[in-house]
């Protein structure tokens, strides 16, 4: 008789690629893209860079630039992560420039936060000077909604969101009207059913 205790067979599924690979992968009449668009972060009228965020929704609501063209090709789609860099564009503090501290955090469906303390209690903040680089990755791991498939012809769901946000607190105070970080936002997502 044999003996299979030493024996282990894996039962591993399909591989699954990792966030925002480098080559459009294609399974049949499915693939993952990844889709880009620009933004920034400012300080508007007021002192402070206010609560702003960017949701998995946003591909197609804002929309990534390669949207129309591949939301044409494709019946459903879902979001499986969304990368924001944000590049300093004032990389020093200067007489007509000052700088503060940038919360960042995420968030699932509706929950957003509605300040900078709030983004600030987040499990998982990250913070940064405003005259620093950063790089966030969200995913949908936390959202077991955000794996259901949407049709290319409607925004996300809510509920089956997941979002970046970001703010600056009160003190010490930004420069009005000014633009903190060039901001790129990437969404990694998932086609499915051809046209």
């Amino acid at each position: 008789m044999k003996n299979r205790g030493n024996q282990s067979r894996s039962r591993r599924g399909p591989k699954v690629p990792r966030p925002f690979s480098k080559s459009i992968e294609d399974a049949g009449d499915q693939i993952v893209k990844r889709m880009t668009l620009p933004s920034g972060l400012a300080t508007g009228a007021g002192t402070t860079i206010p609560v702003t965020s960017f949701s998995s929704g946003g591909v197609q609501s804002l929309p990534a630039s390669e949207w129309a063209s591949f939301a044409a090709r494709y019946q459903q789609y879902r979001v499986r992560a969304l990368r924001v860099t944000g590049k300093a564009v004032n990389p020093v503090q200067s007489a007509t420039i000052t700088h503060s501290v940038l919360y960042r955090g995420d968030f699932l469906g509706s929950e957003t936060p509605g300040s900078a303390l709030q983004v600030l209690s987040d499990e998982k903040v990250r913070s940064c000077a405003t005259c620093k680089d950063f790089v966030d990755v969200v995913t949908w791991k936390a959202n077991p909604n955000a794996r259901l498939w949407n049709p290319t012809s409607a925004v996300i769901p809510v509920a089956n969101t997941f979002s970046w946000v970001c703010a600056s607190p009160n003190t010490p105070v930004l420069t009005t009207a000014t633009e903190y970080h060039a901001l790129v936002l990437e969404w990694e997502v998932e086609f499915r059913g051809s046209q």
